[in-house]
């Protein structure tokens, strides 16, 4: 096992990554129940409280009602019984106050505040409470049978006055534990927005990054994939990430092995075939041209016609064989070495081999261009217009012209070959530079078709001296091809 490598499958990379994001809505969900638990507690004592107090506002009210009720029949009829009834309302309103002193309707636990706090809420409460203490020591210190008109009238009017007060007083302890209790449950929603707007682009941010996590390995494995039908197998191959993807990188780790030792035998078997075949294809050559110079005897005109035709397709048979030997070389790691080169020397030294090669067709040659001399490969370019100026001398119609020309631009030299043959259809020029592909709709002149490399090794030439290749082309206006090579200093 590499160093470093994930021991999670990618399903449960995905739940960790699922789980992760999940957190900051999580936390938010979670402070958003226990926040609603405490306000449900708050809102039970609010009520509790509220219950309280109006309970006791009905108490007070009540026993006023009686003790005022009792005051002006025995003022009215002098009647001890009243005066009696008059006592025990005044005696249960001390027992009241006495009951009250010092009891709390609120918990502060369950309210999760300070006693100073509940102290603060309950200030009305107590200010009703020190009222109705008041009250209760001043009707004791005027008993009822001693007060004379004045006297009377003046307890009425005490009594009346506390009764408006001390309902003012419970009501604004309950309007102030509302009011508290709204204000907290605002509270709690605010956070919660504020929560909710920290954690909603968090966890957006956090999927992100799983997200970009995931696709990591998928964008490596495409792109080795990639490397790999492009003919890119020296780099080794190690896929990060999930296991799943991890095994995945280790059978193309294993895929590139197998094509590694299976282009080398390739390359060890096509060396071998044309060396095996170039030796008897010589000794046939030597031996016809001995033939043609008639070393071992005469021969008459029919025997010179079956000689030329050995010795064109040994020559065609000799050329697919060092087609085949310079695919061969251009694809595997070839050393580029500059030197001088005179593109019209050149150029003219092809265009004479073509024109030798096949007597029966004939093309116009126009080779201008200026610099004479440029500074690159000379085995490379002269393997790109070699191909070039074939494909243009035995596509094109005989008498047409094929046209070169060159100039600098720059730091580089730009060439064209130009020819006046069929063109090359639409749907088959992105295919003309892969090996061995030949169009079944054009038609070539002469004595037999070619290797379906030349335009392959032009494209590795040219890719080798670190230029380009432009093509334009239409059925039935000739093909132009435009190449860019940058000139070695």
């Amino acid at each position: 096992m590499r160093k470093g490598r994930n021991v999670l499958s990618l399903f449960q990379q995905w739940l960790l990554i699922a789980i992760v994001s999940m957190i900051p809505v999580l936390v938010v969900v979670t402070y958003a129940t226990w926040s609603f638990y405490q306000q449900m507690r708050v809102q039970n004592e609010v009520v509790n409280a509220t219950d309280y107090a109006n309970h006791l506002r009905a108490v007070i009210s009540e026993q006023l009602k009686d003790l005022e009720r009792n005051a002006r029949q025995y003022r009215l009829l002098r009647d001890e019984r009243f005066a009696e009834s008059y006592q025990r309302s005044l005696e249960s309103m001390r027992r009241v106050h006495y009951a009250l002193e010092g009891v709390s309707p609120l918990d502060e636990t369950a309210l999760q505040v300070d006693a100073g706090t509940v102290a603060r809420w309950e200030m009305p409460l107590d200010r009703a409470r020190g009222m109705l203490a008041a009250l209760v020591h001043s009707l004791r210190q005027n008993p009822l049978r001693d007060l004379e008109d004045e006297g009377f009238s003046e307890l009425l009017a005490d009594v009346s006055e506390f009764r408006v007060e001390f309902d003012q007083q419970i009501s604004i302890y309950i309007q102030n534990l509302t009011e508290e209790s709204e204000e907290e449950l605002q509270s709690i929603l605010w956070r919660l927005s504020l929560m909710g707007l920290i954690a909603l682009p968090l966890t957006l941010l956090l999927i992100g990054l799983g997200f970009i996590q995931m696709i990591r390995p998928l964008r490596r494995l495409s792109s080795t994939i990639i490397n790999l039908g492009h003919g890119d197998w020296e780099s080794p191959i190690y896929i990060p990430g999930p296991r799943d993807f991890q095994v995945l990188g280790d059978r193309l780790e294993w895929m590139r092995g197998q094509l590694i030792e299976t282009d080398r035998q390739k390359q060890a078997f096509l060396r071998h075939v044309s060396h095996e075949l170039k030796t008897p294809l010589s000794a046939i050559l030597e031996a016809a041209s001995l033939l043609e110079d008639e070393v071992p005897g005469e021969i008459n005109v029919h025997q010179k016609e079956v000689l030329r035709i050995l010795v064109n397709n040994s020559q065609n048979l000799q050329e697919l064989i060092q087609q085949l030997l310079n695919y061969n070389v251009i694809t595997h790691s070839f050393r580029v070495q500059s030197t001088s080169v005179n593109l019209a020397d050149l150029c003219e030294k092809i265009s004479r081999r073509l024109d030798q090669k096949v007597s029966r067709h004939h093309v116009v040659w126009d080779f201008q261009g200026v610099p004479e001399t440029i500074t690159t490969d000379p085995q490379l370019l002269e393997m790109i217009l070699s191909n070039l100026l074939s494909n243009a001398f035995h596509f094109s119609p005989s008498g047409a012209t094929v046209k070169v020309r060159w100039r600098q631009e720059g730091q580089s030299i730009s060439i064209a070959v130009e020819d006046q043959g069929p063109g090359i259809p639409i749907e088959e020029q992105n295919r003309i530079y892969e090996p061995f592909f030949q169009s079944s709709s054009l038609r070539r002149h002469g004595p037999a078709q070619g290797s379906g490399v030349g335009l392959t090794i032009v494209k590795e030439s040219v890719h080798n001296l670190g230029g380009r290749i432009d093509l334009k082309s239409k059925p039935g206006e000739g093909c132009h091809f435009s190449l860019w090579l940058p000139i070695a200093e």
